[in-house]
């Protein structure tokens, strides 16, 4: 007795703890809200771990010693009804800000679903894999995925999430961990083209009661014969086997017994084409199936088949787009980009400005309009398909896939995969610009020697220079020629520097700069041109050679007459040479 007591006791704490949890349940956000906070958790040191998942986090030291304290900047959105298509729908979700994450978790909650992908944009335009979220097992009701750590350093744009339902339409709440802030997930599209079936028209017992009326005059008597294929009230289609008078037909209805007599009112006849539609061609309907058209009747209707869709099914011909080869600059089977991210074939074309397309990475066709595509053409700007591209000032690039609205696939020296970006972020390479050639050896920012590698129309160029690895992107204008001569003065000359030292000219550049080793300094040096002088061998009437005295009290000889009114000479009892102005000196006799 006691046992049975316990027993219900225990299914009754059961069925109070359910409700409660459903309780729970029902205070859930609404499907698709956004939710947002700052959780702060006493976080326990874990052991080191086998790979380096270090995290950026915000540790704050409480006035008495306590453990550190790990603040996480957690974003949430719930995703309701997810597909249960084959190989799962696409789920684009934007940041409303880019942000770095460390870590994506989704949690079942409604129903089973399986992940097929997760995939982060980067501002940069990289797509990077979520390696847990890869081809999951079926989650349950409840069950989750959680990525190891990021270890990402470019923010985030948009994430995207390929799912498949099963059993059910499964609800989900995807969870982004910020690494500074809280990230504000907004659901922004689903990519999931699946088209309902036409419902079929309503199968009557027998025709609706016909009343004897006078008919309206017939605008084509010819068209009503015996044998003649219509289409009756819209939406059946049957044979005249008899006319009748009264301005009555006699007729069968295909899919129905017996015969039927219908006033020539509510009857089309079929006719070859009908507003630019004919019979057997490739159509568009209600902007999202593709199909073919049967047969046209007079009243504008058509008889269709719609792919993967079975039967016949009666249509009106506004409703009907039809395929043509090429289309406001599109073509078929010609490549193109769907929504500035996805690789698309061209399969078909229609007059209303709608594609069928194949997406790269994506199962069966797509109805997309052609204001989301772009063509792929060879060049633009004067860049074209295979160029070696600079991006960004910085970084060499090579252009993949160029496209008419003015974007470009590139791969990108040093980074992964391929890019998206807009051909205003790249420049070309040129043989020569404002006289700076590809292999011209230079000299950068007046005091360095480097080699011209490439020439960018951006006014930019690629150079190694002397001293350190690798290359450099600099400005044009920051590089100078090396020549033999300047201003009088050529590499080789013995001149004075500064008035005061005796120095040699080992180059000479087209910017006024020259490099020179000074007597007395180890290395050689940039110094500008007006600051050297040339010797010459006489001026004021002293010459090299000549005995002097300097100063009116100190004998010497001149070694060197520069052509600045100064000299280079000995004085007698002084060690070395002293570099004195030539009003200072007067020739001995």
């Amino acid at each position: 007795m006691k046992r049975s007591g316990l027993a219900a006791f225990m299914a009754l704490l059961s069925l109070t703890h359910n409700a409660a949890r459903a309780d729970i349940i029902v205070d859930l956000p609404f499907p698709g809200e956004f939710e947002g906070d700052v959780v702060t958790t006493p976080a326990t040191p874990p052991a080191p771990p086998a790979e380096d998942t270090t995290q950026t986090q915000t540790t704050t030291t409480p006035a008495a010693p306590t453990a550190p304290v790990q603040t996480e900047y957690k974003g949430e959105l719930s995703i309701t009804s997810m597909s249960r298509k084959s190989g799962g729908a696409t789920y684009k979700i934007d940041l409303q800000r880019s942000a770095v994450l460390n870590r994506l978790e989704l949690v079942v909650e409604v129903n089973k679903l399986k992940i097929h992908s997760a995939s982060l944009i980067t501002e940069r335009g990289q797509q990077i894999s979520v390696r847990e979220f890869k081809d999951s097992r079926v989650l349950s009701t409840w069950e989750s995925l959680a990525s190891e750590n990021l270890n990402l350093s470019d923010r985030v744009v948009s994430i995207e999430l390929v799912g498949e339902s099963y059993g059910g339409a499964a609800n989900v709440r995807l969870r982004a961990i910020g690494a500074t802030e809280v990230p504000r997930l907004t659901l922004q599209q689903v990519i999931e083209p699946v088209a309902a079936t036409p419902a079929a028209p309503p199968a009557p017992t027998r025709p609706a009661p016909v009343q004897t009326q006078t008919s309206a005059p017939d605008t084509r008597p010819s068209a009503i014969a015996k044998g003649t294929k219509i289409v009756y009230s819209g939406s059946y289609v049957g044979t005249i086997t008899q006319v009748l008078g009264g301005g009555k037909v006699r007729a069968t209805l295909d899919g129905y017994s017996g015969t039927h007599d219908i006033d020539i009112r509510d009857i089309g006849t079929q006719t070859a084409c009908l507003d630019g539609l004919c019979g057997g061609y490739d159509m568009l309907y209600s902007n999202s199936y593709s199909g073919v058209i049967k047969e046209v009747f007079s009243n504008r209707k058509a008889r269709v088949v719609l792919d993967g869709y079975s039967g016949l099914h009666i249509v009106n011909l506004s409703e009907i787009a039809k395929s043509v080869d090429c289309h406001q600059n599109f073509c078929i089977n010609r490549q193109a980009i769907y929504s500035n991210s996805y690789d698309a074939t061209i399969k078909k074309l229609f007059t209303n400005g709608k594609a069928q397309v194949t997406l790269a990475g994506y199962s069966g066709m797509h109805i997309v309009s052609l204001s989301e595509l772009a063509s792929s053409i060879q060049c633009s700007r004067e860049l074209c398909v295979g160029d070696s591209v600079m991006y960004n000032n910085t970084t060499k690039a090579k252009l993949l896939k160029v496209y008419s609205n003015g974007k470009v696939q590139v791969t990108i020296e040093g980074y992964s995969g391929t890019h998206m970006i807009s051909i205003s972020e790249i420049s070309r390479p040129t043989r020569c610009l404002e006289g700076v050639c590809a292999g011209d050896s230079l000299m950068y920012d007046r005091t360095m020697e480097a080699k011209v590698i490439e020439v960018y129309n951006n006014r930019q160029a690629l150079v190694t220079i002397e001293g350190y690895n690798g290359t450099h992107t600099v400005p044009i204008s920051s590089l100078s020629k090396k020549i033999t001569c300047a201003s009088g003065i050529c590499a080789g000359d013995q001149l004075m520097y500064d008035f005061t030292m005796k120095a040699k000219v080992i180059k000479v550049y087209s910017n006024g700069k020259a490099l020179v080793m000074i007597e007395g300094y180890n290395g050689t040096h940039s110094v500008s041109l007006s600051s050297l002088t040339k010797a010459v061998t006489c001026s004021k009437g002293i010459c090299a050679g000549d005995r002097i005295v300097y100063d009116r009290t100190y004998t010497g000889k001149v070694i060197s007459v520069f052509g600045n009114g100064t000299a280079q000479v000995t004085l007698s009892g002084y060690s070395g040479t002293h570099n004195v102005s030539l009003n200072s000196l007067v020739k001995s006799k």
